[in-house]
């Protein structure tokens, strides 16, 4: 699963004077251009744009407006990913319980228990 992280900007309200290119259509549309081109080389990637309603207080009497702001969304992945941990099972002994009695168990067999085989009656 890949993260990401988002950016917000004012989409421009005004389309900006371009030399060789008329109407105010295409002067907008250039102007976007210009403005998504600019945070892609910073490595944003243009994710959407939406129109979205902010309360504004207008007037002496601070009466409150409806307007809607139009939102150029654009997103890039996270710098610092987060890696699992390598699972390393570390033997932890714990602490002997010193109510708990472990029998002793001797390694030496004698010779002469293993020369006797098995018990018959």
């Amino acid at each position: 699963m890949s993260n990401f992280e988002y950016k917000t900007i004012c989409a421009p309200r005004k389309a900006l004077k371009i030399k060789g290119v008329k109407g105010t259509d295409n002067r907008y549309a250039q102007t976007l251009t210009n403005v998504i081109n600019q945070q892609s080389a910073d490595g944003w990637e243009y994710f959407r744009a939406e129109s979205l309603p902010v309360d504004e207080k207008t007037g002496m009497m601070a009466k409150i407006a409806e307007k809607y702001l139009s939102l150029l969304i654009f997103r890039r992945e996270r710098i610092e990913t987060y890696e699992e941990p390598a699972f390393s099972p570390t033997k932890t002994e714990e602490p002997a319980d010193p109510m708990m009695q472990t029998p002793v168990v001797e390694d030496d067999v004698s010779e002469e228990a293993a020369t006797l085989g098995p018990a018959t009656r």
